[in-house]
């Protein structure tokens, strides 16, 4: 309890630096000033700070005695979304907002870092507090890593949390296995022969083959997959034709997929290929069929998610603990636990007295910042847990 104590002294500055965040919003990449706030908060806390990218942040700090290394990480990045909550502490520039609870994010680890700094005698062994950039591309984590956050000392285990706005604040959801899905985007170019409107058998419609295309990708779902283990094929753009009286000539699709499994993900691209290059060949088209291989899967480890049970315990009602089904949307925290022994936690922050209540990503999002200290003092107590 004792790190909950220190938290609930730090809330007011917790709050204030979470606002700050949210009113002047980056997008990924372009966490400048971010950054420079949370180099300047560590630096008054007497943490050795580095940068291992250019708007990324580690921190490290070494307790009275060698031993093993934890990792703690959030995230720093904003979106492209338009705020319209009407706060007084609303986004300050247009088309940008911490629309996913980065901003607390950044603010509960800052949190952290100062629970463990007044801590430090207890600390048996080193903290790293990661403060990454670009979350929301899914390349901040590759390029942290890349900078050298998990060596030097090496990481022995990783910690992340997501605030979570379908969660009651006071609850938390931690358990084994996969969590969140990967995210893999892909884009397929249709070529047929456009020609006059009026006269359609003389060019090749790639709208047609595209229609077709729309409707075999979505069996691929129940009819090709295991529904035991649930993909998701989104279709995200599609643009085609030039004007009414034209036969287009051709097509573009843009879309996203999501699965747990290695094995699904590496097959998605073979079934949708497969299925593709029959259709266009139906039809007489030709096509150009591009696959990014994007985000892993978040998969928690069993050993990691028992110590951060153990220690979120010490801090809420372990009847507040809650089951969580598997989320779709993804998370590049999974670089981390691919490379380390790793786990994510969902913290609750819903609160609808509060309007605490939308979806991430929407332009109502908000959190209860009464879930704050409850987030820093956990990254706190995993860290003390896990080293001693």
């Amino acid at each position: 309890m004792k790190a909950l104590e220190i938290s609930k002294k730090y809330y007011d500055w917790m709050v204030e630096i979470r606002r700050d965040f949210h009113m002047n919003p980056e997008p990924s990449f372009g966490e400048y000033k971010t950054s420079q706030r949370i180099k300047e908060e560590l630096e008054k806390m007497g943490i050795e700070v580095s940068s291992p990218c250019e708007t990324g942040v580690l921190g490290i700090l070494k307790g009275k005695e060698e031993g093993k290394v934890v990792a703690l990480r959030a995230d720093i990045d904003a979106l492209s979304v338009n705020e319209e909550t009407g706060l007084d502490y609303a986004s300050k520039t247009p088309g940008m907002m911490h629309a996913c609870g980065h901003d607390a994010h950044a603010a509960m680890l800052l949190g952290a870092a100062r629970i463990l700094s007044d801590m430090k005698d207890e600390i048996k062994g080193t903290v790293k507090f990661i403060f990454q950039p670009a979350e929301e591309v899914a390349g901040g984590a590759k390029k942290m890593i890349e900078g050298g956050v998990l060596e030097n000392p090496k990481v022995d285990m990783a910690f992340g949390m997501h605030i979570w706005s379908d969660v009651p604040t006071g609850e938390a959801s931690i358990q084994p296995g996969p969590m969140m899905a990967s995210a893999d985007v892909w884009k397929l170019n249709i070529k047929g022969k456009a020609c006059h409107g009026s006269s359609p058998w003389q060019g090749v419609d790639a709208i047609t083959c595209m229609t077709a295309i729309l409707n075999g990708l979505h069996t691929i779902v129940t009819r090709v997959n295991d529904i035991r283990n649930p993909i998701v094929i989104n279709v995200g753009t599609i643009n085609a034709g030039e004007r009414f009286n034209v036969v287009p000539g051709k097509a573009e699709i843009v879309g996203m997929n999501r699965t747990f499994t290695k094995e699904s993900r590496e097959s998605l691209p073979k079934w949708m290929e497969t299925m593709i290059k029959s259709t266009c060949e139906a039809y007489g088209c030709e096509y150009e069929f591009k696959y990014d291989f994007m985000c892993s899967p978040t998969i928690n480890d069993e050993n990691v998610s028992k110590v951060i049970k153990v220690a979120v315990s010490k801090l809420i009602d372990e009847k507040n603990l809650i089951p969580m089904e598997k989320v779709m949307g993804s998370e590049d925290f999974s670089e981390y636990a691919q490379r380390v022994p790793g786990a994510l936690m969902f913290l609750g922050a819903r609160n609808e007295e509060k309007k605490c209540c939308y979806s991430h990503h929407s332009n109502f999002f908000n959190i209860d910042e009464n879930a704050m200290p409850i987030g820093a003092a956990t990254y706190a107590q995993v860290a003390l847990d896990y080293l001693s």
